[in-house]
Protein backbone atom coordinates (compact mmCIF):
# COMPACT_ATOMS: atom_id res chain seq x y z
CA UNK A 1 0.00 0.00 0.00
CA UNK A 2 1.09 3.30 -1.00
CA UNK A 3 0.69 6.02 1.35
CA UNK A 4 0.27 9.62 0.21
CA UNK A 5 3.01 12.22 1.13
CA UNK A 6 1.80 14.98 2.92
CA UNK A 7 2.33 18.38 1.48
CA UNK A 8 2.02 21.82 3.64
CA UNK A 9 -0.43 24.40 2.50
CA UNK A 10 1.03 28.16 2.83
CA UNK A 11 0.34 29.50 5.91
CA UNK A 12 0.50 32.71 8.10
CA UNK A 13 2.63 32.67 11.60
CA UNK A 14 0.73 33.76 13.79
CA UNK A 15 3.53 34.02 16.29
CA UNK A 16 6.73 36.43 15.68
CA UNK A 17 10.17 36.30 17.55
CA UNK A 18 10.61 40.44 17.95
CA UNK A 19 14.01 39.81 20.14
CA UNK A 20 16.17 36.83 21.24
CA UNK A 21 19.03 38.05 23.31
CA UNK A 22 21.14 37.21 26.59
CA UNK A 23 20.99 39.01 29.85
CA UNK A 24 23.25 37.80 32.82
CA UNK A 25 23.52 34.21 31.33
CA UNK A 26 19.80 34.16 30.85
CA UNK A 27 17.86 33.94 27.64
CA UNK A 28 15.37 36.39 26.99
CA UNK A 29 12.42 36.27 23.90
CA UNK A 30 10.07 38.72 23.39
CA UNK A 31 7.21 37.69 21.54
CA UNK A 32 4.44 39.27 19.08
CA UNK A 33 1.28 36.81 18.90
CA UNK A 34 -1.19 37.70 16.40
CA UNK A 35 -2.07 41.57 16.29
CA UNK A 36 -2.24 42.23 20.24
CA UNK A 37 -0.38 39.79 22.41
CA UNK A 38 3.15 40.65 23.41
CA UNK A 39 5.08 38.43 25.51
CA UNK A 40 8.26 37.73 27.34
CA UNK A 41 10.31 34.58 28.09
CA UNK A 42 12.85 34.51 30.25
CA UNK A 43 15.11 31.13 30.74
CA UNK A 44 16.51 30.79 33.74
CA UNK A 45 18.24 28.04 35.63
CA UNK A 46 16.26 25.30 33.79
CA UNK A 47 12.66 27.56 34.46
CA UNK A 48 10.52 29.34 32.48
CA UNK A 49 9.52 32.31 32.97
CA UNK A 50 6.88 34.05 31.30
CA UNK A 51 3.73 37.14 30.98
CA UNK A 52 2.31 38.79 28.45
CA UNK A 53 0.47 41.90 27.60
CA UNK A 54 -2.26 42.74 25.35
CA UNK A 55 -1.88 46.19 23.66
CA UNK A 56 -4.71 46.99 21.18
CA UNK A 57 -4.67 49.44 18.38
CA UNK A 58 -6.02 52.90 18.45
CA UNK A 59 -9.74 53.16 17.70
CA UNK A 60 -10.61 52.62 14.09
CA UNK A 61 -7.25 51.30 13.02
CA UNK A 62 -6.58 47.52 12.65
CA UNK A 63 -2.64 47.28 13.42
CA UNK A 64 -0.54 48.57 15.27
CA UNK A 65 2.43 51.30 14.13
CA UNK A 66 6.10 49.81 14.06
CA UNK A 67 6.69 52.65 16.85
CA UNK A 68 3.97 51.05 19.15
CA UNK A 69 5.39 47.84 18.02
CA UNK A 70 8.93 48.73 19.19
CA UNK A 71 7.18 50.06 22.58
CA UNK A 72 5.23 46.94 23.41
CA UNK A 73 8.32 44.81 22.96
CA UNK A 74 10.60 47.52 25.26
CA UNK A 75 7.76 47.10 27.76
CA UNK A 76 8.42 43.30 27.49
CA UNK A 77 12.26 43.25 27.65
CA UNK A 78 12.14 45.67 30.80
CA UNK A 79 9.42 42.77 32.30
CA UNK A 80 12.12 40.10 31.03
CA UNK A 81 15.41 41.82 32.97
CA UNK A 82 13.22 43.04 35.97
CA UNK A 83 12.12 39.14 36.49
CA UNK A 84 15.94 38.16 36.18
CA UNK A 85 17.10 40.70 38.45
CA UNK A 86 13.99 39.73 40.88
CA UNK A 87 15.35 35.86 40.89
CA UNK A 88 19.21 37.34 41.19
CA UNK A 89 17.63 38.95 44.29
CA UNK A 90 19.08 42.38 42.93
CA UNK A 91 17.70 45.77 43.81
CA UNK A 92 15.95 48.00 40.90
CA UNK A 93 17.61 50.70 38.95
CA UNK A 94 15.78 54.12 38.97
CA UNK A 95 15.08 53.63 35.21
CA UNK A 96 13.65 50.44 35.92
CA UNK A 97 11.80 50.93 38.75
CA UNK A 98 10.10 53.82 37.21
CA UNK A 99 8.75 51.51 34.30
CA UNK A 100 7.88 49.23 36.68
CA UNK A 101 5.54 51.47 38.66
CA UNK A 102 3.98 52.61 35.15
CA UNK A 103 3.17 49.49 33.93
CA UNK A 104 1.94 48.28 37.60
CA UNK A 105 -0.39 51.55 37.64
CA UNK A 106 -1.57 50.94 33.94
CA UNK A 107 -2.07 46.96 34.92
CA UNK A 108 -4.23 48.16 37.76
CA UNK A 109 -6.61 50.57 35.95
CA UNK A 110 -6.96 47.54 33.34
CA UNK A 111 -7.83 44.73 36.24
CA UNK A 112 -10.06 46.78 38.24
Amino acid sequence: MIKKELKPKKTKGQIKVLKAMPYKKSMVYIRRIGIEIFEYLVVFKKQIYSSYWVITPDKGKKNLTKDEVNQAAALCFAGAIATIDMQLGEKLDKKTKKIVKTFEGSRKKVVN
